[in-house]
């Protein structure tokens, strides 16, 4: 008896739609990620705006990316000297930090991010395997 041969029939079209769904994914996990960012950056400014020295910053408080990393901060050189003392102080005040406080912004922009998938294509499943719930 000869050895017998497998094979596999994908049907016409599938590839096409795999594709069209993968590009779909990575628009809206795009579209997630500048709304998250937006959020982000919205939560640190009012965060800013409610603190007596940090408001007349505020809205000079903006987002960036900087070699692959997102960074929050005060680049106008009018004000990056005064939010830089404020942020880590200095010899006659002690440090009010606000951008490296930000673990509730985080939360805030990963919970804009979850939603907005969601919202796309449906909660998560339960997969089972290890599951980040918190960074640190």
């Amino acid at each position: 008896m000869g050895a017998g041969v497998a094979s596999i029939e994908i049907a016409a079209g599938w590839v096409d739609a795999v594709q069209r769904y993968v590009e779909g994914l990575m628009v809206t996990s795009i579209e997630a990620a500048e709304n998250a960012a937006q959020v982000f950056h919205q939560r640190v400014v009012d965060t800013a705006r409610a603190d007596e020295d940090w408001t007349s910053m505020a809205d000079n408080i903006t987002l960036w990316s900087q070699d692959g990393h997102l960074v929050i901060g005060v680049q106008d050189p009018v004000f990056a000297s005064e939010a830089s003392i404020l942020e880590y102080g200095d010899a006659e005040r002690p440090p009010h930090p606000i951008l490296r406080d930000l673990s509730s912004a985080t939360e805030d922009a990963s919970r804009s991010m979850q939603d907005h998938m969601d919202s796309v294509y449906g909660p998560q499943m339960n997969v089972g395997g290890p599951k980040l719930t918190k960074v640190t």
